[in-house]
C-alpha cells in the first residue's frame, strides 16, 4: 500500500481552535447505523414498548418481547422493516418507527502530543490539520510534520501511515469514522517503531467508549506501513 502524502503548511497545526464545522447531521435515510449509535424505536399503537437503546459493539440491540436484533449496518428503514416483522408474532399491530438520536461513529480520536487528546466529530467533514486544531494544536514537543493516520483495514487489522505535511500540494483527505490520528514526539527515531508500540501496549487504556472496543481487539495484530 502505498503512502499519501498530505500538504499544507505545519504553522496550521498550531492553531488554537479549527474554523467552525458544519454541523450537517448525516442522511438519515442512507445513514448506515453503527456500534454505539443510539437510536429511538417508538410504536404507534403500543407506547407501552417504546425504548432508547444503544447499538452494542457487535451492532446488536436488545428489545422488550424480541430480544436480540441485529441493527449494525442497517439504515433506520431496514430497522423498521424488521422490527415490524418480529413483532408481528407478539402485538396485533406492529407499526415502527426509528430515528437515530446521536451519531457515535461520526467521530475520529487526536492522540499523541496535542493539547487535548479525545474524540473530534466529523459531521460537516474534518481533515487531518483541522483534526489536530480541534485538538487544541501541537505541543512544543510534537512532531508536527509527520503525524501518524491509523485505520481499520478490511480485514480487521489495524493500518498506519505517515501524513507528511509541507507547503502548497493537493486536496487533505478527509478522516473517516474512527479514524485514529496519533502526533508523535519530536525525539524518535523510529516513526513506524513508536506507532506499533504506542497502539500496542499505551493505546487501548487511553481510548474512550467506542473507540476503545474497536482497537482493544485488535491491538495484537496491527500492520504498520513502511514510512
Amino acid at each position: 500500500m502505498r503512502l499519501t502524502a498530505l500538504c499544507l503548511s505545519t504553522s496550521l497545526l498550531f492553531a488554537s481552535c479549527a474554523a467552525a464545522q458544519t454541523a450537517d447531521q448525516p442522511d438519515a435515510g442512507r445513514y448506515k447505523l453503527n456500534p454505539g449509535d443510539v437510536i429511538s424505536v417508538r410504536f404507534f399503537f403500543n407506547p407501552e414498548l417504546n425504548d432508547e437503546t444503544q447499538l452494542r459493539p457487535d451492532g446488536d440491540i436488545s428489545l422488550q418481547l424480541i430480544g436480540e436484533l441485529h441493527a449494525g449496518d442497517k439504515t433506520v428503514s431496514d430497522v423498521a422493516q424488521e422490527l415490524e416483522k418480529r413483532y408481528a408474532t407478539e402485538i396485533r399491530t406492529p407499526r415502527v418507527t426509528v430515528q437515530v438520536k446521536s451519531y457515535a461513529a461520526q467521530k475520529a480520536y487526536v492522540t499523541g502530543e496535542v493539547m487535548r487528546p479525545g474524540a473530534v466529530s466529523l459531521i460537516g467533514g474534518m481533515d487531518a490539520v483541522s483534526a489536530v486544531a480541534e485538538a487544541g494544536g501541537v505541543r512544543q514537543t510534537g512532531k508536527a510534520h509527520s503525524l501518524v493516520l491509523v485505520r481499520k483495514g478490511p480485514d480487521g487489522k489495524l493500518l498506519a501511515r505517515k501524513l507528511t505535511l509541507v507547503a502548497g500540494g493537493p486536496p487533505l483527505e478527509r478522516l473517516r469514522p474512527f479514524d485514529l490520528l496519533i502526533v508523535p514526539p519530536r525525539k524518535i527515531t523510529r516513526v513506524d517503531r513508536f506507532v506499533d508500540e504506542y497502539i500496542r501496549q499505551a493505546l487501548p487504556g487511553n481510548l474512550q467508549g467506542g473507540f476503545q472496543y474497536l482497537y482493544n481487539r485488535t491491538a495484537s495484530a496491527v500492520s504498520v506501513i513502511p514510512f
